[in-house]
């Protein structure tokens, strides 16, 4: 019995369930992988294809990743107008974009295809930067209401497919655009495909990574303020954010530790924010850097 408690004690029950954690999402990896292989038969998939193009175009170079944190108020952005920069959603709103004009606008949550979102937040953002290219979830290729937007040749697109889960066994694993590769939701998308397009060093600001936080206080979780469907929300909505907070938390520490294990630099200039498994480094210093 004294041998038995003293195994109980040693027992850690958290390291056991992110163990158990880690299978479960390689298990959702493997059944991913196996149907977009069974649908990419029939070429369902072939648009990806294009996504080669982006292999290495800016090898060894830097890129940048502006979320949409509201610690963003706080930095200047405009020196970031002649860097290889990424933003996201609601991004377009932000008082600099028009002058900073970013290579890269990315869209893959769902809100966008369900309405929840104008879709014509993509006029928006071709509006303010007609040269922009966009980066947007290949499960909407086929939906009626992104034909337009495929047909305009205004509208530059690559769609991706970043459902998989960053997981401690991905080690030496290469980044593929033109499959199904991983993915952390739009900054995630930012990220991998950065890695995919040869970049060394890669900085991000703006990703404070504790949005929720300040939505349950009733704070703004976005530079521009709060999302409008964040109203509706229920008790139910906020226990599966909350889920899917720890999830995302996880998914980046796995994410940065493969990030190094691949020789690439990821760095966080947000000021402040929830995401210290980042090596930091200031924004001002590293502008300065060439």
């Amino acid at each position: 019995m004294k041998c038995f408690v003293e195994n109980m004690k040693k027992f850690k029950f958290w390291d056991f369930k992110d163990s158990l954690d880690n299978y479960f999402f390689e298990f959702a990896n493997i059944a991913q992988k196996v149907l977009f292989f069974l649908k990419s038969l029939s070429g369902k998939f072939n648009f990806m294809k294009k996504n080669s193009e982006l292999k290495n175009i800016f090898k060894d170079k830097r890129g940048f990743l502006v979320a949409n944190g509201p610690s963003i108020n706080q930095q200047d952005l405009k020196p970031l107008k002649n860097e290889v920069t990424f933003f996201l959603n609601r991004g377009f709103l932000h008082k600099d974009y028009e002058y900073i004009k970013p290579k890269y606008h990315i869209f893959v949550d769902p809100k966008l295809a369900t309405g929840e979102w104008d879709i014509t937040f993509l006029d928006e953002v071709v509006k303010k930067n007609p040269k922009v290219i966009f980066l947007l979830n290949s499960k909407w290729y086929y939906l009626d209401k992104f034909q337009p937007y495929i047909k305009d040749e205004k509208f530059k697109i690559y769609w991706v497919d970043m459902n998989l889960f960053p997981t401690p066994f991905h080690k030496n694993r290469k980044i593929d655009l033109t499959k199904i590769t991983y993915g952390l939701g739009a900054p995630g998308v930012a990220l991998i495909s950065m890695m995919y397009m040869g970049m060394k060093n890669i900085y991000f600001v703006g990703y404070d990574g504790n949005g929720l936080c300040y939505e349950l206080l009733n704070l703004d979780s976005h530079f521009y303020g709060t999302n409008p469907e964040n109203h509706k929300k229920t008790m139910s909505d906020y226990s599966r954010d909350l889920f899917m907070m720890s999830v995302g938390f996880k998914n980046l520490r796995n994410f940065n530790e493969y990030s190094k294990q691949i020789g690439v630099n990821v760095y966080n200039c947000t000021d402040g924010g929830a995401l210290n498994m980042f090596d930091r480094k200031k924004f001002k210093d590293v502008l300065q850097e060439k």
